[in-house]
């Protein structure tokens, strides 16, 4: 499948706005999903944290409880190194998929741009 470039919000490390975008899938939040888009300098970033987790040897293990925290590195913004983190989901490149984790930060900074984009619904 070939993937389109379209002008939008990077929801990664650099947070610019009205650029060049990947939709890279959803993220699925409490019942609801928005739309995960990355310009290519931090796909290319995520790509690189993918092959040096691989490089060194990673194989797909059981997943954690998501609620549960383990030690590790954030994947996300602050890309702080041995902290308690949680985990997220998986990232695939080429054929394998390792785990992705974050730290509570930047995880709820995540779950505000989740909030923001999904439509509102009153209780």
């Amino acid at each position: 499948m070939r993937r389109r470039w379209t002008i939008g919000n990077c929801w990664l490390w650099c947070e610019r706005t009205a650029l060049p975008v990947l939709w890279l899938g959803p993220v699925l939040w409490e019942g609801g999903n928005a739309p995960l888009h990355a310009c290519e300098g931090c796909i290319r970033h995520l790509e690189r944290k993918v092959r040096g987790v691989l490089i060194c040897g990673a194989t797909p293990s059981p997943a954690p409880e998501r609620r549960q925290p383990v030690p590790g590195d954030c994947w996300l913004w602050c890309q702080r190194i041995a902290l308690p983190t949680l985990l997220l989901g998986t990232v695939e490149s080429a054929g394998h998929q390792v785990p992705l984790y974050g730290c509570e930060s930047c995880i709820r900074r995540l779950e505000d741009k989740v909030r923001a984009a999904l439509p509102y619904v009153p209780a």
